[in-house]
């Protein structure tokens, strides 16, 4: 970025009140003559592909759109169909046109409603960029003025109210917004719950989830019934992102890199780990907070992007079972406790083996499950020593499986599965003709279990095991503390 790029929302600043002033006449005009066209009674169309919500059995929402369903868009007002003329002739409206001409007097400002393209001289083109963008604010104030008051009398304070989103996109530096990702096919028991500062889970509204029903991404393809297949969502409040030298250029909301992903992770990692629960997202999307570009009759504006960070069975017509897994407030309670333990963990190993804990279970194939499970195990345990790294690697998960609770193995049970899933791990990497027979392990007399599904749950106990008790995230102190029951150490 320019140091321009850096100052132009500073040099534009002097030029708030002015423009508020001309776009709050160009508001009271325009809604002057949407009343005129109405009163002629003049047909308005309404918001093409508009969403409606609805709730299966199960409790999971769905949508659905039909055209001409929506409700009215009232900046159809100013187009014309086929050699029809508008019903509003947004040429004729005189402040309108002061509008344009405050913004093209005052380059800087002006650059905001610019592209950076000029087409070639033999090209006959004369179509005014800068000219649509200013007028799209008026409209966009127009319509959002008349949705949120039913009503076409002027009043200014409701002006004004309809009119500091746009002012907002167009002035401020920074963008902010609360960053939410839907959590797929869970049920919570509360509309809202805080996990940390700035961070909670909150069910998702009807209006939401209408203006997250458009959020797509043209390079990654999330199924639409399992993305509309979340009833609440992680959400992030408190967060911003810088505004573009012109507005035409603002996409950064609609990349998935563009969002914390680490702190994402954290949160699926957390629930995975406390749970069984099969999860994921599907979307990440921006909901706008005191700005707006071109948002849908009262609906919340947003800005997002689709992700496949799920598992593929989804796409099975998994939206139609019966019951949806329900988090208890118990399981609530240890999910927001190692959450914010693994935002305050330090060590790379941890965030490494949380987010090959994710990977793991979203992946289509288990031979990728178990190798990812095996790396995030060694990045925990593994040290610079010269000895046989399974070996020691299944010592120490026997030794800390006695630290959790949960686990209703024996510490020579534990050491003998990794055997077993290292078996398996060596049998996926060299290419051995006998990788079946090594995929099922045998428990008990009786049951048995898949090489993936087993080294996910070892996973899973380590990283609860470490994140509650710090001291063995360094792997030595396993064997001086556990394996060899060290003396020396303070009580």
């Amino acid at each position: 970025m320019t140091a321009e790029e850096e100052n132009i929302f500073d040099s534009i600043e002097e030029h708030i009140g002015e423009y508020a002033e001309h776009l709050l006449k160009a508001l009271e005009d325009g809604l002057s003559a949407i009343e005129q066209a109405c009163k002629k009674g003049d047909y308005i169309g309404s918001y093409h592909d508009f969403p409606t919500v609805s709730y299966g059995k199960n409790g999971l929402p769905s949508f659905s759109t039909s055209f001409g369903g929506g409700p009215i868009d009232y900046r159809e007002c100013f187009h014309s169909f086929g050699r029809g003329k508008p019903k509003v002739d947004e040429k004729s409206i005189e402040s309108f046109a002061r509008l344009i001409d405050f913004v093209r007097k005052h380059p800087k400002l002006h650059r905001r409603f610019t592209i950076d393209y000029t087409p070639p001289p033999d090209t006959e083109i004369d179509i005014k960029i800068d000219e649509i963008n200013i007028v799209s604010g008026i409209k966009d104030s127009i319509d959002r003025y008349i949705h949120s008051n039913s009503s076409y009398e002027y009043d200014k304070q409701k002006g004004i109210e309809a009119v500091t989103p746009t002012i907002a996109y167009v002035f401020n530096k920074n963008l902010d917004i609360e960053i939410c990702v839907p959590i797929l096919f869970l049920q919570f028991p509360f509309g809202e719950h805080q996990i940390s500062d700035g961070a909670s889970i909150r069910r998702i509204s009807d209006k939401e989830h209408q203006a997250r029903y458009g959020v797509e991404s043209y390079n990654t393809s999330a199924h639409k019934s399992v993305k509309s297949s979340a009833t609440h969502a992680f959400v992030l409040k408190g967060w911003h992102v810088p505004n573009a030298e012109r507005m035409w250029h603002f996409d950064v909301l609609s990349k998935p890199r563009a969002y914390p992903l680490e702190r994402i992770n954290n949160f699926f990692g957390a629930l995975r780990i406390a749970t069984t629960a099969n999860t994921g997202y599907a979307q990440i999307y921006s909901i706008a907070k005191g700005w707006a570009v071109q948002n849908k009759s009262d609906l919340p504006y947003v800005q997002g992007a689709t992700v496949r960070s799920y598992p593929g069975w989804f796409e099975d017509y998994y939206w139609n079972i019966e019951t949806v897994p329900f988090i208890s407030n118990e399981e609530m309670d240890e999910i927001t406790k190692l959450y914010n333990t693994l935002e305050s963990a330090t060590e790379n190993s941890i965030h490494l083996s949380v987010k090959r804990l994710n990977q793991c279970l979203v992946r289509d194939n288990e031979e990728d499950s178990v190798l990812d499970a095996t790396i995030a195990l060694e990045a925990l345990l593994s040290d610079d020593g010269n000895q046989e790294m399974t070996h020691k690697l299944a010592m120490r998960i026997g030794a800390l499986s006695r630290m959790d609770q949960s686990c209703d193995r024996t510490p020579f049970d534990s050491f003998s599965d990794v055997k077993k899933i290292y078996a398996y791990r060596s049998a996926i990497v060299h290419g051995s003709k006998g990788l079946d027979k090594k995929r099922i392990i045998k428990i008990d007399e009786g049951n048995e279990v898949n090489a993936h599904v087993l080294a996910v749950e070892y996973l899973r106990m380590i990283l609860r095991v470490l994140l509650n008790h710090p001291d063995y995230r360094v792997p030595r102190n396993i064997d001086e503390k556990l394996l060899l029951n060290y003396r020396n150490e303070k009580a």
